[in-house]
Order: C-alpha cells, then sequence, then structure tokens
C-alpha cells in the first residue's frame, strides 16, 4: 500500500510519517519517501545519515520535465523489471536501525533555484509507476498544504492520511483533502495531532460539525517535543502508542 501523509505546515507530519513507520515496520518492509522539498530533518528524526536525492539519479532538477514521464520510468526501471525501490542504489536509500528505509525526492535550497515543480512531477511519476514488493509499505511525507494536490501527485498512492493540529486551518484543510480525494476512491483518514485532554471534545465538535469523521488522536507527548527541539533521534511513548492503536483501527496491523 502507498499512504500519503499530507496536512498544513506545523501539523506534525514528518513525526507521525516516523511514527507509523516505526510501527508499521514491526510487521512491513516501510520505505518512507520525504518529498517535502524543504523539511531537512527527516534522517535526523530516523537516526540516518541523509541519502542522495533521487533527483540527482536521474540528472538533476533542470531535466526532470524535458525526459518526460516514459524516460524517467525507463530510468528507475532499469536495474531491473518495473520500478521498485529495491533497485535503487544504496546511495540513494538510508536503512534505520529498526530496518525503515529512507528515499529522499529532492531539496529546494540554494536562492533563484526555482520552484518545487519538478519534484512534485517526480514523486507523481515514482508513485504511479511503483510496483510493490510482497508485504511492502511506502508512506509520502509530503509539502505542506495542498500544492501537491494541484499537481496530481495522490493519483498513484492508494490511501491519504490527513494530520490535523488543534488549529482551525488544519480542519478546513482536511475537508478540502475529504471533498478532494472521495471522487478518486482514495482511502481517506484523518488523524487529530498534537492534542491535549481539554482540546479533544471541541476538536471533535467543530470537525462533526464540518462532516469530519476523525479516525484517531495523538496525544501531545513531550518526548516528541524534546526529540524535535534537539535535532535528534525521535523518541516517543503516548504518541507511538496512539499511532499503533489507529493503525489497528484502520486494518494495517
Amino acid at each position: 500500500m502507498k499512504i500519503m501523509v499530507c496536512g498544513k505546515g506545523g501539523s506534525g507530519k514528518s513525526v507521525v510519517s516516523v511514527l507509523m513507520a516505526k510501527v508499521l515496520t514491526r510487521t512491513h518492509k516501510v520505505y518512507l519517501i520525504d518529498s517535502d522539498e524543504s523539511n531537512v530533518l527527516l534522517p535526523k528524526l530516523l537516526g540516518v545519515n541523509p541519502p542522495k536525492p533521487l533527483v540527482e539519479y536521474l540528472g538533476g532538477k533542470k531535466n526532470l520535465f524535458s525526459k518526460g514521464e516514459v524516460n524517467i520510468v525507463k530510468a528507475l526501471a532499469k536495474a531491473g523489471k518495473g520500478v521498485k525501490l529495491d533497485n535503487l542504489p544504496s546511495e540513494y536509500v538510508s536503512t534505520s536501525h529498526e530496518g525503515i528505509k529512507l528515499v529522499t525526492i529532492g531539496k529546494v535550497r540554494n536562492f533563484g533555484e526555482g520552484c518545487a515543480c519538478p519534484l512534485n512531477f517526480l514523486t507523481k511519476t515514482l508513485l504511479k509507476n511503483l510496483t510493490l514488493n510482497k508485504n511492502e509499505i511506502v508512506l509520502v511525507d509530503t509539502d505542506a498544504g495542498i500544492e501537491h494536490v494541484g499537481r496530481g501527485v495522490e493519483e498513484g498512492c492508494d490511501a491519504i492520511l490527513a494530520v490535523a493540529d488543534p488549529t482551525a486551518e488544519a480542519l478546513t484543510l482536511a475537508k478540502v483533502l475529504k471533498e478532494t480525494f472521495q471522487s478518486l476512491n482514495k482511502k481517506f483518514w484523518l488523524v487529530l495531532n498534537k492534542v491535549a485532554p481539554k482540546i479533544i471534545k471541541p476538536m471533535k465538535e467543530k470537525a462533526e460539525n464540518m462532516k469530519l469523521e476523525i479516525t484517531g488522536e495523538i496525544r501531545f507527548d513531550e518526548e516528541v517535543f524534546e526529540s524535535c527541539m534537539d535535532g535528534g533521534v525521535l523518541h516517543s511513548k503516548e504518541a507511538l502508542a496512539d499511532v499503533e492503536k489507529i493503525l489497528k483501527n484502520i486494518g494495517l496491523i
């Protein structure tokens, strides 16, 4: 299954992606694809060195559109039959001590470098043509907001998990995502993140008024907060337990 983790900036997409990967790797082979062109913390959260960006494997950002989808697929499949993440050279994949495999699409880091459109195009092409091996799950940590929706990146995924922190903006974005993907026959889950006991009830009420069904809640976890402040390996007990419960409820474990 290919799952895209979406939400507004600061909602906790990267943390939730890593927590999901930590739980799922107990029973599955998990690839975590970093498609956020700005955030660079995923390798640190996993405790690995950053892999080479996949965009470099294909000759750089400037060449992607000119190559076109067909040639990108040929390049990605050249190490074997079909597009499989297992076929990537080792320098383009970093593996955590739990066995989580990290692939990075690419980053926009320099002044005047241009927009992230080619990177989104690469993510879309990869997901559309990706063949999963038995017992593989791919999680995609997306860029903030819904720009990727306009570029059709979700076309190649099987499900969308929307992460909402305790803000009206986050729930509004979740509603847009749900309405967008209803017609595409994609599974849609909404998870509340960083919630305190006093916040859960009014947030659920607001979501209900917006006709949003909540799949589960992830508590505010001081260990997660401290890990993100330190910029190091992600540690968690409460949030990890909540994510495990959510994954059981939706039948992924």
